[in-house]
Protein backbone atom coordinates (compact mmCIF):
# COMPACT_ATOMS: atom_id res chain seq x y z
CA UNK A 1 0.00 0.00 0.00
CA UNK A 2 1.01 3.64 -0.23
CA UNK A 3 3.12 4.92 2.13
CA UNK A 4 1.48 8.35 3.62
CA UNK A 5 5.05 10.11 4.38
CA UNK A 6 8.89 9.02 3.62
CA UNK A 7 10.66 6.60 5.02
CA UNK A 8 13.39 8.43 7.24
CA UNK A 9 16.02 6.00 7.43
CA UNK A 10 15.37 3.54 4.60
CA UNK A 11 16.68 0.01 4.86
CA UNK A 12 16.59 -3.00 2.63
CA UNK A 13 14.47 -6.24 3.67
CA UNK A 14 13.80 -9.19 1.89
CA UNK A 15 10.39 -11.29 1.79
CA UNK A 16 11.25 -15.13 0.52
CA UNK A 17 14.19 -13.32 -1.71
CA UNK A 18 12.35 -10.42 -2.99
CA UNK A 19 13.61 -6.70 -1.58
CA UNK A 20 11.35 -4.85 0.27
CA UNK A 21 12.15 -1.25 1.58
CA UNK A 22 11.54 -0.75 5.21
CA UNK A 23 12.11 2.22 7.83
CA UNK A 24 14.45 1.23 10.12
CA UNK A 25 13.55 -0.26 13.49
CA UNK A 26 9.92 -0.07 12.14
CA UNK A 27 8.03 -3.09 12.84
CA UNK A 28 8.44 -6.10 9.95
CA UNK A 29 5.49 -6.51 9.53
CA UNK A 30 4.09 -2.99 8.64
CA UNK A 31 7.14 -2.95 6.17
CA UNK A 32 5.68 -5.85 4.42
CA UNK A 33 2.03 -4.53 4.39
CA UNK A 34 3.10 -0.93 3.06
CA UNK A 35 4.57 -2.99 0.41
CA UNK A 36 0.87 -4.77 -0.17
CA UNK A 37 2.21 -8.54 1.21
CA UNK A 38 -0.69 -9.21 3.56
CA UNK A 39 -0.63 -12.80 3.03
CA UNK A 40 2.08 -13.24 5.08
CA UNK A 41 1.19 -16.99 6.69
CA UNK A 42 -0.37 -20.13 6.46
CA UNK A 43 -2.85 -21.49 8.87
CA UNK A 44 -1.54 -24.68 10.46
CA UNK A 45 -3.59 -27.49 9.22
CA UNK A 46 -5.11 -26.02 6.04
CA UNK A 47 -3.35 -23.90 4.94
CA UNK A 48 -5.32 -21.16 4.52
CA UNK A 49 -3.80 -17.52 3.85
CA UNK A 50 -3.30 -15.71 6.64
CA UNK A 51 -2.83 -11.98 7.67
CA UNK A 52 -1.79 -9.36 10.73
CA UNK A 53 -5.62 -8.84 11.80
CA UNK A 54 -4.41 -6.84 15.57
CA UNK A 55 -0.50 -5.81 14.61
CA UNK A 56 -0.41 -5.92 18.77
CA UNK A 57 1.35 -9.79 18.90
CA UNK A 58 -2.33 -11.34 19.82
CA UNK A 59 -2.82 -12.82 16.25
CA UNK A 60 -0.59 -15.48 13.85
CA UNK A 61 -1.19 -13.50 11.14
CA UNK A 62 2.32 -12.37 10.72
CA UNK A 63 4.06 -15.09 12.15
CA UNK A 64 7.05 -15.85 9.46
CA UNK A 65 10.76 -17.45 9.58
CA UNK A 66 13.35 -14.36 10.28
CA UNK A 67 16.61 -14.65 9.63
CA UNK A 68 16.66 -18.42 9.84
CA UNK A 69 14.16 -17.94 13.52
CA UNK A 70 10.79 -20.05 12.82
CA UNK A 71 7.28 -18.00 14.29
CA UNK A 72 8.50 -14.85 14.96
CA UNK A 73 5.66 -12.04 15.66
CA UNK A 74 7.01 -9.66 12.53
CA UNK A 75 5.15 -7.14 14.23
CA UNK A 76 7.24 -7.09 17.02
CA UNK A 77 10.34 -7.87 15.32
CA UNK A 78 12.38 -4.43 14.11
CA UNK A 79 13.55 -4.06 10.59
CA UNK A 80 17.02 -3.71 10.09
CA UNK A 81 18.92 -3.72 7.24
CA UNK A 82 19.46 -7.28 5.74
CA UNK A 83 16.94 -9.00 7.56
CA UNK A 84 15.94 -12.32 5.65
CA UNK A 85 11.75 -12.80 6.13
CA UNK A 86 10.79 -16.02 4.87
CA UNK A 87 7.09 -17.64 4.55
CA UNK A 88 7.03 -20.88 6.36
CA UNK A 89 4.82 -24.11 6.26
CA UNK A 90 4.41 -23.84 2.73
CA UNK A 91 5.14 -26.07 -0.26
CA UNK A 92 5.36 -24.04 -3.55
CA UNK A 93 4.91 -20.01 -2.47
CA UNK A 94 3.41 -17.60 -0.65
CA UNK A 95 1.02 -16.80 -3.06
CA UNK A 96 0.21 -20.55 -4.19
CA UNK A 97 0.49 -23.13 -1.43
CA UNK A 98 0.37 -26.66 -2.89
CA UNK A 99 -1.11 -27.77 0.54
CA UNK A 100 -4.17 -25.55 0.22
CA UNK A 101 -5.27 -28.87 -1.33
CA UNK A 102 -6.24 -30.13 2.46
CA UNK A 103 -8.85 -27.45 2.49
CA UNK A 104 -10.77 -28.76 -0.74
CA UNK A 105 -10.44 -32.41 0.41
CA UNK A 106 -11.93 -32.02 4.03
CA UNK A 107 -14.30 -29.22 3.42
CA UNK A 108 -16.14 -30.82 6.47
CA UNK A 109 -12.72 -30.32 8.81
CA UNK A 110 -9.69 -32.76 9.37
CA UNK A 111 -8.28 -35.02 12.66
CA UNK A 112 -5.24 -36.19 11.71
CA UNK A 113 -4.64 -38.24 14.55
CA UNK A 114 -7.83 -40.60 13.18
CA UNK A 115 -6.66 -40.66 9.47
CA UNK A 116 -6.43 -44.64 8.61
CA UNK A 117 -6.80 -45.25 12.44
CA UNK A 118 -6.61 -48.86 13.29
CA UNK A 119 -5.40 -49.91 9.67
CA UNK A 120 -1.97 -51.51 9.85
CA UNK A 121 0.87 -50.22 8.25
CA UNK A 122 -0.82 -47.33 7.11
CA UNK A 123 -1.96 -45.54 9.82
CA UNK A 124 1.79 -44.89 10.42
CA UNK A 125 2.24 -43.57 7.01
CA UNK A 126 -1.04 -41.09 7.39
CA UNK A 127 0.38 -40.05 10.44
CA UNK A 128 3.67 -38.95 8.74
CA UNK A 129 2.33 -37.15 6.09
CA UNK A 130 -0.03 -35.01 8.63
CA UNK A 131 3.37 -34.14 10.88
CA UNK A 132 4.88 -33.14 7.44
CA UNK A 133 2.20 -31.11 5.96
CA UNK A 134 0.89 -29.75 9.22
CA UNK A 135 2.89 -27.14 11.60
CA UNK A 136 3.79 -24.04 11.98
CA UNK A 137 7.53 -24.34 10.24
CA UNK A 138 10.71 -26.09 10.69
CA UNK A 139 13.34 -25.81 13.58
CA UNK A 140 16.00 -22.89 13.36
CA UNK A 141 18.56 -22.92 10.96
CA UNK A 142 20.82 -23.32 13.89
CA UNK A 143 20.67 -24.01 17.48
CA UNK A 144 20.55 -21.47 19.83
CA UNK A 145 23.08 -21.28 23.02
CA UNK A 146 20.89 -22.16 26.44
CA UNK A 147 19.47 -18.56 27.73
CA UNK A 148 21.05 -17.98 31.43
CA UNK A 149 18.41 -17.09 34.06
CA UNK A 150 18.72 -15.19 37.10
CA UNK A 151 16.85 -14.08 39.99
CA UNK A 152 15.91 -10.80 40.95
CA UNK A 153 13.98 -9.14 44.06
CA UNK A 154 13.17 -5.43 43.22
CA UNK A 155 10.53 -3.12 44.97
CA UNK A 156 7.96 -2.41 42.19
CA UNK A 157 7.09 -4.39 38.58
CA UNK A 158 4.50 -3.10 36.25
CA UNK A 159 3.36 -5.44 33.33
CA UNK A 160 2.50 -3.13 30.17
CA UNK A 161 3.53 0.55 29.14
CA UNK A 162 0.48 1.59 27.64
CA UNK A 163 -1.91 4.06 29.27
CA UNK A 164 -2.82 2.15 31.98
CA UNK A 165 0.42 1.13 33.17
CA UNK A 166 2.28 4.31 32.17
CA UNK A 167 -0.08 6.18 34.75
CA UNK A 168 0.14 3.50 37.02
CA UNK A 169 3.78 3.83 36.81
CA UNK A 170 3.87 8.00 37.18
CA UNK A 171 1.97 7.48 40.09
CA UNK A 172 4.07 5.32 41.95
CA UNK A 173 7.18 6.64 41.44
CA UNK A 174 6.02 9.89 42.31
CA UNK A 175 5.06 8.03 45.94
CA UNK A 176 8.76 6.82 45.96
CA UNK A 177 8.97 3.80 44.57
CA UNK A 178 11.60 2.05 42.37
CA UNK A 179 9.31 1.30 39.28
CA UNK A 180 10.55 -0.91 36.74
CA UNK A 181 8.24 -1.50 33.40
CA UNK A 182 8.11 -4.18 30.76
CA UNK A 183 6.32 -3.96 27.36
CA UNK A 184 6.44 -6.40 24.91
CA UNK A 185 6.39 -3.77 21.97
CA UNK A 186 9.51 -2.04 20.42
CA UNK A 187 8.58 0.96 22.51
CA UNK A 188 6.03 2.49 25.10
CA UNK A 189 3.34 4.11 24.64
CA UNK A 190 0.98 1.38 23.45
CA UNK A 191 -2.36 2.79 21.73
CA UNK A 192 -1.32 6.18 23.21
CA UNK A 193 -0.04 7.27 19.58
CA UNK A 194 -3.25 6.14 18.18
CA UNK A 195 -5.21 8.43 20.60
CA UNK A 196 -2.83 11.68 19.30
CA UNK A 197 -3.84 11.28 15.89
CA UNK A 198 -5.47 14.62 13.98
CA UNK A 199 -4.05 17.14 16.53
CA UNK A 200 -5.92 18.34 19.01
CA UNK A 201 -9.05 17.38 17.18
CA UNK A 202 -10.61 14.71 20.05
CA UNK A 203 -11.96 15.08 23.47
CA UNK A 204 -8.57 14.36 25.98
CA UNK A 205 -6.55 14.49 23.10
CA UNK A 206 -3.97 17.36 25.76
CA UNK A 207 -4.76 14.71 28.22
CA UNK A 208 -3.42 12.20 26.27
CA UNK A 209 -0.48 14.64 24.93
CA UNK A 210 0.27 15.30 29.45
CA UNK A 211 0.27 11.69 29.99
CA UNK A 212 2.86 10.91 27.07
CA UNK A 213 5.12 14.04 28.59
CA UNK A 214 4.90 13.10 32.41
CA UNK A 215 6.00 9.49 31.27
CA UNK A 216 8.84 10.81 29.18
CA UNK A 217 9.81 12.97 32.16
CA UNK A 218 9.36 10.18 34.67
CA UNK A 219 11.68 7.89 32.43
CA UNK A 220 14.50 10.64 32.61
CA UNK A 221 14.02 10.61 36.40
CA UNK A 222 14.66 6.93 37.29
CA UNK A 223 11.40 4.79 36.07
CA UNK A 224 13.09 1.76 34.40
CA UNK A 225 11.67 0.51 30.89
CA UNK A 226 12.26 -2.58 29.19
CA UNK A 227 11.56 -3.39 26.01
CA UNK A 228 10.34 -5.84 23.80
CA UNK A 229 10.40 -7.82 26.85
CA UNK A 230 6.95 -10.30 28.13
CA UNK A 231 6.25 -11.36 31.08
CA UNK A 232 5.61 -15.15 29.98
CA UNK A 233 3.74 -15.95 33.40
CA UNK A 234 3.26 -15.71 36.90
CA UNK A 235 4.33 -18.37 39.61
CA UNK A 236 3.31 -17.92 43.18
CA UNK A 237 5.10 -14.36 43.63
CA UNK A 238 7.51 -14.88 40.94
CA UNK A 239 7.21 -13.56 37.58
CA UNK A 240 8.96 -15.27 34.31
CA UNK A 241 10.19 -12.50 32.27
CA UNK A 242 11.58 -12.99 28.85
CA UNK A 243 13.66 -10.93 26.78
CA UNK A 244 12.76 -10.67 22.74
CA UNK A 245 16.08 -8.34 22.39
CA UNK A 246 18.78 -11.13 21.51
CA UNK A 247 21.49 -8.71 22.24
CA UNK A 248 20.26 -8.43 26.08
CA UNK A 249 21.98 -10.42 28.85
CA UNK A 250 20.63 -12.25 30.56
CA UNK A 251 17.57 -12.59 28.56
CA UNK A 252 15.65 -14.86 31.05
CA UNK A 253 14.90 -13.26 34.27
CA UNK A 254 12.77 -14.42 37.49
CA UNK A 255 11.17 -11.19 39.22
CA UNK A 256 9.83 -11.30 42.93
CA UNK A 257 8.39 -7.81 42.74
CA UNK A 258 7.08 -6.39 46.28
CA UNK A 259 4.36 -4.65 44.59
CA UNK A 260 3.74 -5.93 41.00
CA UNK A 261 1.28 -4.16 39.16
CA UNK A 262 -0.35 -5.86 35.93
CA UNK A 263 -1.83 -3.00 32.88
CA UNK A 264 -1.77 -6.14 29.84
CA UNK A 265 -4.55 -3.55 27.90
CA UNK A 266 -7.05 -5.60 25.39
CA UNK A 267 -6.48 -7.93 22.86
CA UNK A 268 -8.72 -7.07 19.34
CA UNK A 269 -12.22 -8.45 19.30
CA UNK A 270 -12.71 -11.43 16.88
CA UNK A 271 -16.65 -11.10 15.88
CA UNK A 272 -17.88 -14.59 14.31
CA UNK A 273 -18.69 -13.98 10.05
CA UNK A 274 -17.76 -16.12 7.14
CA UNK A 275 -13.82 -14.77 6.27
CA UNK A 276 -13.46 -13.24 9.00
CA UNK A 277 -9.83 -14.79 8.38
CA UNK A 278 -9.32 -13.45 5.35
CA UNK A 279 -6.17 -11.66 4.97
CA UNK A 280 -6.73 -7.54 4.69
CA UNK A 281 -9.42 -7.99 7.91
CA UNK A 282 -8.17 -6.37 10.75
CA UNK A 283 -9.48 -4.32 13.49
CA UNK A 284 -10.03 -0.54 13.75
CA UNK A 285 -7.24 0.13 16.19
CA UNK A 286 -4.83 -1.58 14.14
CA UNK A 287 -5.62 0.37 11.32
CA UNK A 288 -4.55 3.29 13.17
CA UNK A 289 -1.34 1.86 13.95
CA UNK A 290 -1.31 1.90 9.90
CA UNK A 291 -1.88 4.94 9.87
CA UNK A 292 0.25 6.25 12.73
CA UNK A 293 3.11 4.58 10.65
CA UNK A 294 2.47 6.35 7.83
CA UNK A 295 1.19 3.49 5.71
CA UNK A 296 -2.46 3.25 4.57
CA UNK A 297 -4.29 -0.26 4.65
CA UNK A 298 -5.94 0.23 1.23
CA UNK A 299 -7.58 2.13 -1.83
CA UNK A 300 -10.85 0.89 -0.81
CA UNK A 301 -11.39 0.34 2.72
CA UNK A 302 -14.72 -0.30 4.44
CA UNK A 303 -14.69 0.70 8.41
CA UNK A 304 -17.68 -1.62 9.84
CA UNK A 305 -18.39 -0.34 13.33
CA UNK A 306 -20.32 -2.60 15.67
CA UNK A 307 -22.53 -1.44 18.08
CA UNK A 308 -20.01 -0.52 21.79
CA UNK A 309 -17.24 0.02 19.54
CA UNK A 310 -13.96 1.54 20.38
CA UNK A 311 -12.43 5.17 19.90
CA UNK A 312 -10.34 4.02 17.38
CA UNK A 313 -13.22 3.67 14.58
CA UNK A 314 -13.61 7.16 14.74
CA UNK A 315 -10.35 8.43 15.23
CA UNK A 316 -9.83 6.28 11.41
CA UNK A 317 -12.98 7.88 10.05
CA UNK A 318 -12.07 11.58 11.14
CA UNK A 319 -8.19 10.65 10.16
CA UNK A 320 -9.65 8.76 6.44
CA UNK A 321 -13.06 10.40 5.33
CA UNK A 322 -12.86 8.72 2.03
CA UNK A 323 -13.27 4.80 3.92
CA UNK A 324 -16.92 3.86 3.42
CA UNK A 325 -17.76 4.20 7.00
CA UNK A 326 -21.12 1.27 8.26
CA UNK A 327 -22.97 0.97 11.00
CA UNK A 328 -23.86 -2.84 11.56
CA UNK A 329 -22.32 -6.14 11.60
CA UNK A 330 -19.94 -8.17 9.06
CA UNK A 331 -22.17 -11.25 7.75
CA UNK A 332 -19.05 -12.59 5.57
CA UNK A 333 -15.89 -11.08 3.17
CA UNK A 334 -14.84 -12.97 -0.10
CA UNK A 335 -11.25 -12.76 -1.11
CA UNK A 336 -8.57 -15.33 -1.74
CA UNK A 337 -5.51 -13.89 -0.17
CA UNK A 338 -6.80 -10.35 -0.26
CA UNK A 339 -10.21 -9.37 1.31
CA UNK A 340 -12.05 -8.26 -2.12
CA UNK A 341 -15.90 -7.69 -1.07
CA UNK A 342 -17.64 -7.45 2.36
CA UNK A 343 -21.92 -8.05 3.49
CA UNK A 344 -22.79 -6.36 6.15
CA UNK A 345 -26.08 -6.64 8.28
CA UNK A 346 -27.63 -3.03 8.63
CA UNK A 347 -30.53 -1.27 10.03
CA UNK A 348 -31.67 -1.12 5.91
CA UNK A 349 -30.98 -4.77 5.45
CA UNK A 350 -27.82 -6.54 3.38
CA UNK A 351 -25.16 -4.13 1.85
CA UNK A 352 -22.30 -5.60 -0.08
CA UNK A 353 -19.23 -3.22 -0.58
CA UNK A 354 -16.17 -3.97 -2.86
CA UNK A 355 -12.99 -3.51 -0.89
CA UNK A 356 -9.44 -4.16 -0.22
CA UNK A 357 -9.46 -3.53 3.16
CA UNK A 358 -11.88 -4.45 6.40
CA UNK A 359 -11.50 -3.16 9.32
CA UNK A 360 -14.09 -4.27 12.28
CA UNK A 361 -14.65 -1.22 15.07
CA UNK A 362 -15.77 -3.61 17.65
CA UNK A 363 -15.49 -3.72 21.78
CA UNK A 364 -11.98 -5.00 22.43
CA UNK A 365 -11.91 -8.06 24.98
CA UNK A 366 -9.85 -7.24 27.87
CA UNK A 367 -6.32 -9.34 27.81
CA UNK A 368 -6.91 -11.30 31.35
CA UNK A 369 -4.65 -14.31 31.34
CA UNK A 370 -1.99 -12.58 32.69
CA UNK A 371 -4.35 -11.46 35.44
CA UNK A 372 -6.24 -14.69 36.00
CA UNK A 373 -2.55 -16.86 36.41
CA UNK A 374 -1.49 -14.55 39.12
CA UNK A 375 -5.13 -15.27 40.81
CA UNK A 376 -7.43 -12.85 39.93
CA UNK A 377 -11.39 -13.00 39.83
CA UNK A 378 -12.87 -13.07 36.20
CA UNK A 379 -16.35 -12.66 34.83
CA UNK A 380 -17.69 -13.42 31.59
CA UNK A 381 -19.12 -10.00 29.13
CA UNK A 382 -20.15 -10.14 25.48
CA UNK A 383 -16.58 -8.41 24.60
CA UNK A 384 -14.75 -11.02 26.57
CA UNK A 385 -13.53 -12.08 29.91
CA UNK A 386 -12.97 -9.27 32.69
CA UNK A 387 -10.94 -9.21 35.43
CA UNK A 388 -12.93 -8.34 39.00
CA UNK A 389 -10.43 -6.65 41.22
CA UNK A 390 -10.61 -6.21 44.74
CA UNK A 391 -10.51 -2.67 46.27
CA UNK A 392 -7.83 -0.98 44.87
CA UNK A 393 -7.30 -2.95 41.96
CA UNK A 394 -5.88 -5.54 44.05
CA UNK A 395 -6.12 -8.85 42.89
CA UNK A 396 -4.29 -10.41 46.00
CA UNK A 397 -1.73 -8.49 48.42
CA UNK A 398 0.68 -6.73 46.59
CA UNK A 399 -0.66 -7.89 43.19
CA UNK A 400 -3.23 -5.38 41.22
CA UNK A 401 -4.71 -4.84 38.13
CA UNK A 402 -5.44 -1.48 36.12
CA UNK A 403 -7.02 -0.48 32.92
CA UNK A 404 -9.02 -2.00 30.21
CA UNK A 405 -8.34 -5.32 31.46
CA UNK A 406 -10.56 -4.39 34.33
CA UNK A 407 -12.95 -2.93 31.79
CA UNK A 408 -11.83 0.74 32.92
CA UNK A 409 -12.89 3.14 30.10
CA UNK A 410 -9.69 3.96 28.12
CA UNK A 411 -10.36 7.58 29.22
CA UNK A 412 -7.56 9.50 31.08
CA UNK A 413 -9.31 10.69 33.88
CA UNK A 414 -10.46 6.73 34.45
CA UNK A 415 -7.11 5.66 34.25
CA UNK A 416 -5.48 8.77 36.55
CA UNK A 417 -7.91 7.87 39.48
CA UNK A 418 -7.31 3.82 38.94
CA UNK A 419 -3.44 4.76 39.37
CA UNK A 420 -3.79 7.15 42.35
CA UNK A 421 -6.02 4.52 44.71
CA UNK A 422 -3.41 1.83 43.45
CA UNK A 423 -0.69 4.21 44.22
CA UNK A 424 -2.09 4.82 47.64
CA UNK A 425 -3.31 1.39 48.75
CA UNK A 426 0.28 -0.26 47.73
CA UNK A 427 2.67 2.55 49.35
CA UNK A 428 3.55 2.17 53.05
Amino acid sequence: MPRLRPLQDPVTVTLDGRAVVADRGEPAAIALVAEGYWALARSPKFHRPRGPACLRGGCDGCLARVDGVPNVMTCRTAAADGMSIETQNVVGSRETDLLRVTDWFFPGGMNPHELAAGVPGLERITKAIARRVTGVGKLPTSARPAADAVRRSIDTLVVGAGPAGMAAAIALSDRGHAVEVVEDDLTWGGCLPLLLLQEGSRPHWTAWKELARRFAEALRSGVRLSPRTVAVGIYGDDVLVVSQDPAMSPRVTVVTARTLVLAPGAHESVVAFEGNDVPGVLGARAGCRLLEAGVAPGERVVLVSVEGGTPFGEIYARACPDAIFVKGRPLRVRGAIRAAEVAVETADGERRFACDAVLIDAPLAPSYELCAQAGAHVEHEDRGYVVRPGPHGAVRPGIYAIGEAVGAPLEPEALWAQAASLASACTG
